[in-house]
């Protein structure tokens, strides 16, 4: 077997980026991820997708030629703060001293401020790594069935070290991610999946209270027939992201402050972008649920998920009366 194309670090195995990992496994490159501290079944599934597996940061940087950050929202600036420890800690692996320097991805949904950020946080504290702004637009990679090809989401990136200028495999890699180079600006990547996802997932979060309202009114039935009848795509599209988006909703919360501070400070929108903060709290309510309940057993369609968002809210609702009649007294 052929010698692989570069080493990439991935942090960390969620969904999307044992989906990625694994596309990169399929594509001959080796790929690494720090399971300390991770639970016995995400070890699991990165030994079953063939990663190798590393016991600290360190061992990670010294070495990968590329890391990328793949967390929830909420988690990304502490991610590349651990990066900057471990790179302060750390040399490269003789193997990997005549290729860096390292390149580092954060290809989360953060808001440009956010991401400049921590491209500051590297330059000052890692100067030897070249900063790579990015996103992912669409859901995680995957095989399809009796078939070498995959279904990959698209990855706009941005920044002053492209990626397909990276002297290890960088054409490569930056193609089999499917990803495309959008400009030399620091935040332009990462703005334009804040753009995005505020289509997607602000219409879910509509779709959200929509459904719930007309199920409270014992209308859910004839606002589908309707949809149907009149806006049968747009139907379809809210379906299934009432549907998709319970497992997801707690990663969503920051996501959605994310964009509204990107809608703020980019696009001039001030007040109005607080909107988004109301969409958090319309994902914060309903990863509530699924946190009470312990899964997402029961909402695998829309009646239940619209059934268990209604539990949520009218558990909501008696707590705060309570609360009231409490204060009351």
């Amino acid at each position: 077997m052929a010698a692989p194309f570069a080493t990439v670090g991935i942090i960390s195995i969620g969904q999307m980026g044992l989906g990625v990992a694994k596309l990169l496994v399929a594509h001959n490159y080796r790929v690494l991820t720090n399971v300390a501290n991770r639970s016995a079944a995400t070890q699991t599934r990165a030994h079953d997708a063939r990663l190798g597996l590393v016991n600290s940061d360190a061992e990670l940087v010294a070495e990968c030629d590329y890391i990328l950050s793949i967390v929830p929202p909420r988690d990304a600036v502490e991610t590349a703060r651990r990066m900057v420890d471990a790179l302060c800690s750390s040399s490269p692996s003789p193997q990997r001293a005549s290729t860096w320097p390292l390149y580092y991805l954060d290809l989360n949904a953060i808001a440009p401020s956010t991401v400049s950020s921590i491209a500051k946080m590297l330059s000052q504290n890692a100067p030897h790594v070249r900063f790579v702004d990015g996103g992912i637009i669409g859901g995680p990679p995957s095989q399809q069935a009796n078939s070498t090809s995959w279904t990959r989401p698209g990855i706009p990136l941005s920044g002053s070290h492209p990626l397909h200028e990276a002297p290890v495999n960088g054409a490569h890699l930056a193609e089999t991610l499917n990803s495309r180079y959008i400009g030399p600006k620091v935040g332009s990547a990462s703005g334009l999946k804040c753009c995005f996802a505020a289509l997607s997932k602000g219409m879910t979060a509509l779709a959200l209270q929509a459904f719930s309202t007309a199920s409270a009114l014992d209308v859910l039935p004839h606002l589908q027939t309707y949809l149907d009848e009149y806006n049968p795509k747009g139907g379809e599209r809210a379906a299934k992201g009432i549907v998709g988006c319970p497992p997801k909703a707690y990663r969503w919360v920051e996501e959605m402050h994310q964009i509204g501070n990107c809608f703020a400070e980019d696009g001039g929108w001030s007040e109005q972008a607080r909107i988004f903060r109301q969409i958090a709290g319309v994902y914060e309510g309903l990863a509530s649920v699924v946190e009470k309940r312990g899964g997402v057993a029961g909402m695998g369609n829309v009646e239940g998920a619209i059934d268990a968002l209604r539990e949520g809210l009218e558990e909501d609702r008696a707590m705060m009366n309570d609360e009231l009649e409490r204060d009351d007294q």
